[in-house]
């Protein structure tokens, strides 16, 4: 057996006269110049939204399977179970455009002094940027404005 391995690690070196030359040659830097400006490309088109006074969130306690509603006023902070939520902004979109909603969310367990979730919740996909907690799930269902009250989501997500 090791004269087998031995004889095929001969076989497979290469001398270095098989090899093609290294290029010695400096990097094309014309890639790394700045993109003008008139060619970035098409406008990103970006729903109109509706700011919103209220998120409507669901809660889910995983040990327990208990789901609640929650309705917070954005700027303000609510506690729900062993969790603190602070929505720092609610958006919804118009009513022309499709139903959804967007809320930036500060969600921290009472026991870590890091939060558990710091960042945008979409209505719409829930997954996209899901709250790591081990017990509990929250998620945006809808932003209530002064305008048409339930203006994106629906109640059933």
């Amino acid at each position: 057996l090791a004269l087998c391995v031995t004889a095929d690690a001969a076989q497979a070196q290469v001398s270095s006269e098989a090899l093609p030359p290294l290029v010695t040659e400096s990097p094309n830097t014309d890639l790394l110049a700045p993109v003008p400006e008139e060619s970035t490309g098409p406008d990103i088109i970006q729903p109109r939204t509706i700011a919103g006074e209220t998120a409507v969130l669901r809660g889910l306690d995983k040990m327990t399977g208990h789901v609640v509603q929650l309705e917070i006023p954005v700027g303000e902070m609510q506690a729900w179970e062993r969790l603190e939520i602070l929505p720092d902004a609610c958006h919804a979109t118009t009513p022309e455009e499709k139903p959804d909603a967007y809320a930036w969310l500060t969600i921290r367990d009472i026991r870590n002094t890091k939060p558990s979730f710091d960042g945008w919740m979409v209505a719409s996909s829930p997954a996209l940027s899901a709250m790591d907690h081990p017990r509990y799930d929250v998620w945006v269902v809808i932003c209530k404005t002064s305008e048409a009250e339930a203006s994106a989501g629906s109640a059933d997500q």
